[in-house]
């Protein structure tokens, strides 16, 4: 990370990306279909992207909503993930951020499961480690498939977020 300071570290960490960018990354368009978006946009004023892609046979209005619907999420686990953050320095959150969150860290902090429940199912997990932890908490009835997909959904997400940011800062500071 050389040439980059950790305060423009913490500042990529609070922009989402915007709905191109997704779109290119999840290659559901190609970037030469974005430029051609943003150039139409910036022709015809007051348009917004999606709008234009739907338009053009790109993605249909149902695509559309499904990745706006990613990116709010999105948006919405980076200010999570941040929010505790508080007081921290720069360095401290930095490191904090790429950590990964287990599951049962997760549940907690989403007021899911209490420490006690938690402890108690990695016991029994530890007797039969071919189970998985979200498996064991829904036998036990403690969560729900749903619970369990949710929380997976913003592990999954803040992962994605954090190897996208290394990987940016890694190319940048080459």
């Amino acid at each position: 990370m050389k040439g980059i300071n950790e305060q423009e570290n913490i500042e990529r960490l609070f922009r989402v990306d915007k709905l191109g960018e997704i779109l290119v990354r999840l290659n559901v368009i190609k970037l030469y279909q974005l430029t051609e978006l943003i150039e139409t946009q910036n022709d015809k004023q007051g348009i917004k992207l999606g709008e234009l892609a739907v338009q053009k046979g790109l993605i249909t209005k149902d695509e559309l909503f499904k990745y706006l619907e990613m990116q709010i999420k999105a948006g919405k686990v980076v200010d999570e993930v941040l929010n505790p953050f508080g007081q921290m320095t720069d360095e401290e959150k930095w490191k904090r951020l790429c950590q990964h969150e287990r599951l049962g860290e997760l549940l907690i902090r989403n007021k899911i499961l209490k420490l006690s429940q938690l402890t108690d199912a990695i016991d029994e997990q530890n007797k039969t480690p071919e189970k998985q932890l979200g498996e064991l908490l829904i036998e036990k009835g403690l969560l729900t498939k749903e619970d369990l997909e949710k929380i997976l959904a913003q592990q999954e997400v803040k992962d994605l977020i954090v190897k996208d940011l290394e990987k940016e800062l890694r190319n940048e500071s080459k």
